[in-house]
């Protein structure tokens, strides 16, 4: 019997990844496979080895891992990885596949989208000046980031913004208020700021907003349009259900 596993990193607000728990129960009811279950790496229930051992009670004998992560970072290269090898040596008789991040799917780019228009439906067109920012954790591993640039350069494509600029709350540069600083010195006078995150974690509820209130400061004349986090959407099951697909478990 085939199941699969959503994996994330997990968050001090524990409820930040009722999304993930949410899309596991809605793959279950798509009939993707007979098991689906989710777990985290740290902080949050249930664990990784939570819902492994879940999966391998129910009776599966080949089990789907997805990294429930935009890029494949350190934890995903690492941490995650050493822990699926873990588990494969202590359950022989069960074959794990492990799959790979969200990276630059275009499903992606479509719900960055629509979350970019629930907050300016224009998309940048009614004012030139207009600029995009994706906000996003950072690795360090710089690499790793190149699919968040690949996504800004879709937006760029898709919308009518000045600029498209992807900034980092740690780990990489341009940080998120340098980036800012630097669309007001190109000319722009309005920012739609999207947190390029799949939860409403500790990052999104107060570190981003703080760092805007701090951006509103320094350029009262700025004008910062705030648009929601990925979080839930039925999207990410589709683009799971292809990972799984090609991964022939």
């Amino acid at each position: 019997m085939n199941g699969i596993v959503l994996i994330g990193h997990g968050s001090i607000k524990s409820a930040s990844g009722g999304a993930m728990i949410r899309l596991a129960a809605r793959l279950r009811e798509m009939g993707v496979a007979p098991v689906a279950e989710a777990g985290f790496l740290n902080y949050s229930r249930p664990t990784l080895n939570e819902a492994i051992e879940k999966c391998i009670g129910l009776g599966v004998q080949r089990l789907f891992v997805q990294p429930y992560f935009l890029i494949d970072g350190v934890y995903v290269q690492n941490d995650l990885a050493g822990e699926i090898a873990l588990h494969a040596a202590r359950w022989p008789d069960i074959r794990f596949v492990t799959g790979r991040s969200f990276g630059d799917h275009r499903l992606m780019s479509t719900i960055a989208l629509d979350r970019v228009r629930a907050v300016d439906p224009s998309l940048g067109q009614a004012r030139k000046q207009a600029a995009l920012l994706l906000m996003a954790h950072g690795t360090p591993d710089p690499s790793a980031n190149a699919p968040l640039e690949r996504i800004a350069r879709r937006l760029g494509i898709a919308t009518d913004f000045c600029r498209v600029t992807v900034s980092y709350l740690d780990c990489n540069e341009p940080t998120i208020p340098a980036a800012i600083d630097g669309l007001v010195e190109s000319g722009a006078s309005r920012i739609v700021a999207l947190p390029y995150f799949l939860h409403r974690g500790r990052h999104v509820r107060d570190d981003l907003p703080q760092l805007l209130a701090e951006a509103r400061q320094r350029h009262p004349a700025l004008e910062i349009a705030e648009a929601a986090e990925l979080g839930y959407d039925l999207r990410l099951a589709e683009l799971i259900v292809e990972r799984v697909k090609n991964a022939e478990i």
